[in-house]
């Protein structure tokens, strides 16, 4: 059933197979979770918090020491011109010094901590006793207590580094193990997936063959997969292959251990399987914490498995430790040197990823010029079940929105600087592309044997990420590279959008992100706005064949 044009859309189909699993099905706003509130900031957390005195040999720390690269000004170069390396051109170029690492592991070791480094690795992982930690970096580490009973160690301190691993590493992480780091999934009936094709126009993408054959979707997680029931009954459900064929999932206890499964990791497979149900999925789980999350992600890049990152995962920017920013920045270089797509969700608090109570701000890691933010809309469907408009996603009763606004670290990156807003004051500005993401036009799902309905940002991220599989698989039948880092392209069919026909974007003009509203061209609730995919696909292998 459609509703009328006018309509948000809600998929009553899902909400009366809801109704069969469920007794609050009819009152479907009391089902599932609401959207998360930002965590407290550290400093709030400790304020909050029974303090427990400095933290003991019984408490280990994990530490991530980023190690620097050699010719930075040369991989700077190839980063802006847009070239893509082999992993051994790029350790061979650039990679940390081996010698200079060697030493510092060795210095590591003396001070107590077990230190461990594999080439082409970015990261030294470092763990041991919280005193042997505090004295190695100067730093005064404590543990608290939560009033809910949660404990976790931090230090507000900003550490040293001694010379034999400054000569190495450029930033430590890992010196709190609080909990910042979420999943932007939020609460249950939806979207389809013969809906999802239709509104987008990947329709015709999937008619002309393309189904993400040959194609790996890597996925970083710290909420961990549902029963595996839920992925096989949304396949079963949708005619889709299932998912023991292309799921492979990575754990180590390096990385530490995931939380609970919560509808994340479940939103970001069935999304992605619906649009690009032959592409291979790696989930690399790891713990919320910085030091732990940094280290998975590292591993994904050194396995180098797939050419897409799928990132629904994020925290409050100016809330993030300056260690673990420059850690995952210098990870995320490599990525983009070695070809990678990487999406990554904008925040589900609006313009207010810290809070409504803190200054407007942006989500990390969306906020690297190196990636693509995915902010997030409102879609209405035409009584023919097409697209018809969408609003920027903005929802002040429950403090939800996609996140959009300006970095307060990065500077703005070339691509972006015919888009400079006065807000933004010269710095990056997010999201670049948007989707559906309010939870009242959100998608459906199954997760906890039910049919559920759930938005967020972390709902648009895959979807686009599941596209790129398409593009990818078409651009490699042409005989054109792969997209690779995809905002200079974003920019340039933006930019250009006149000249293009049919408009790979669907250029989002109302509604706001409870700060910034939505207007002509790029803004800060929508960035370009959403996709229509097969102009997409056409647009992108114009812009490859142009020299792009």
């Amino acid at each position: 059933m459609k509703f009328p044009a006018a309509a948000a859309l809600v998929m009553v189909a899902a909400l009366a197979a809801a109704a069969c699993s469920s007794p609050h099905a009819n009152a479907r706003q009391q089902v599932g979770e609401v959207i998360q509130k930002p965590p407290l900031t550290l400093s709030d957390a400790i304020r909050r918090s029974t303090p427990l005195g400095p933290a003991d040999s019984s408490t280990t720390v994990f530490l991530s020491f980023g190690l620097k690269v050699r010719n930075q000004a040369q991989l700077d170069a190839v980063l802006a011109s847009g070239q893509t390396l082999s992993a051994s051109e790029y350790a061979a170029r650039f990679g940390p010094d081996p010698v200079l690492v060697e030493r510092a592991v060795a210095f590591l070791r003396a001070a107590g901590l077990r230190a461990v480094w594999q080439p082409p690795s970015s990261l030294i992982a470092a763990d041991g006793p919280a005193p042997s930690a505090s004295q190695l970096l100067g730093v005064d580490i404590e543990n608290y207590r939560l009033p809910g009973g949660a404990t976790f160690y931090a230090t507000l301190d900003q550490p040293h580094l001694p010379a034999p691993i400054a000569a190495a590493a450029a930033a430590v992480s890992g010196l709190d193990d609080y909990h910042r780091d979420r999943g932007y999934a939020v609460r249950p009936g939806g979207l389809v997936p013969v809906d999802v094709l239709s509104y987008y126009n990947i329709k015709p993408l999937r008619d002309a063959g393309l189904d993400g054959t040959g194609q790996t979707i890597m996925l970083p997680e710290i909420d961990d997969l549902p029963n595996m029931n839920d992925l096989d009954k949304f396949a079963s459900k949708f005619g889709l292959p299932a998912f023991e064929s292309v799921l492979t999932v990575k754990r180590d206890a390096n990385w530490g251990t995931p939380e609970k499964a919560q509808g994340e990791t479940a939103l970001d497979l069935e999304i992605i399987h619906e649009v690009a149900p032959n592409a291979n999925l790696v989930v690399y789980f790891s713990s919320p914490d910085f030091g732990h999350s940094d280290r998975a992600f590292d591993q994904m890049v050194t396995d180098h498995l797939g050419s897409i990152i799928s990132e629904s995962l994020g925290s409050c920017e100016p809330e993030t430790p300056s260690g673990a920013r420059d850690n995952y920045a210098a990870i995320q270089d490599r990525a983009v040197a070695l070809g990678m797509s990487h999406f990554v969700a904008s925040g589900d608090n609006g313009a207010y990823t810290c809070g409504l109570d803190q200054p407007a701000a942006s989500s990390f890691p969306s906020t690297l010029p190196s990636v693509t933010s995915v902010g997030g809309t409102t879609v209405f469907e035409s009584t023919q079940g097409v697209y018809l408009k969408e609003y920027a996603w903005g929802s002040p009763l429950d403090q939800s929105g996609g996140g959009g606004g300006a970095s307060e670290f990065y500077a703005m990156p070339a691509y972006q600087t015919s888009e400079g807003q006065p807000g933004g004051h010269g710095r990056r500005q997010v999201p670049d592309v948007s989707a559906d993401a309010d939870p009242l036009t959100g998608f459906h799902i199954i997760f906890g044997g039910k049919d559920e309905q759930v938005g967020g940002t972390s709902a648009a991220t895959p979807l686009w990420a599941a596209t790129a599989a398409l593009i990818n698989q078409d651009l490699k039948h042409k005989g054109l590279h792969e997209i690779g880092f995809a905002n200079p392209a974003i920019y340039w069919m933006g930019e250009n959008s006149s000249k293009l026909s049919p408009k790979p974007f669907h250029d989002v003009t109302s509604g706001n992100n409870l700060f910034y509203d939505a207007g002509t061209g790029w803004d800060f609730a929508t960035g370009w706005g959403s996709m229509d995919a097969s102009a997409l696909d056409a647009a992108w292998a114009r812009y490859i064949k142009g020299g792009g």
